[in-house]
């Protein structure tokens, strides 16, 4: 009995570690740039960022859309799976219409496998700048403190 209960152990322990042995880790996916800064941009403005990044590990990746604060951040994500020894680029669209003053937004990319049952890597990039009011917009604002 001892002997029936030890193979199952030994044989649990042994899924356990070559699960972990296959499994993708976060130092297989390293990107150029993780942040990124615009400079002052007038309102209105679509800015793009391209953020290149490589993926070393040995199980092809699938990136879950990410979930953005408001409509004016777009994600564009590379096709397919992400393959083994290979350089792709998520490119992150912003339009700075009626986005005014100091703007820092954050996407969180996350990267499963079908090796990794169900669990993520995830990567934050993040982009940041000033967006200036445009002429029309410091008018709207002066006639709309008037009417208070």
């Amino acid at each position: 009995m001892k002997s029936y209960l030890f193979k199952i152990n030994l044989s649990l322990l042994l899924i356990l570690v070559a699960s972990f042995l296959f499994a993708q880790t976060s130092a297989d996916i390293k990107f150029e740039k993780k942040v990124q800064k615009f400079r002052k941009v007038d309102e209105g403005h679509q800015l793009a960022f391209t953020y290149n990044f490589t993926y070393t590990g040995k199980e092809p990746l699938t990136i879950v859309p990410p979930k953005v604060d408001c409509t004016c951040t777009k994600v564009i994500l590379p096709e397919g799976k992400i393959q083994s020894n290979s350089t792709n680029v998520i490119t992150i669209k912003f339009n700075t219409k009626d986005k005014i003053g100091y703007q820092e937004r954050e996407v969180i990319i996350q990267f499963v496998s079908d090796a990794m049952d169900s669990r993520f890597i995830e990567k934050k990039l993040v982009f940041k700048g000033v967006v200036r009011a445009t002429q029309a917009t410091k008018d709207a604002y002066k006639l709309s403190q008037k009417k208070k």
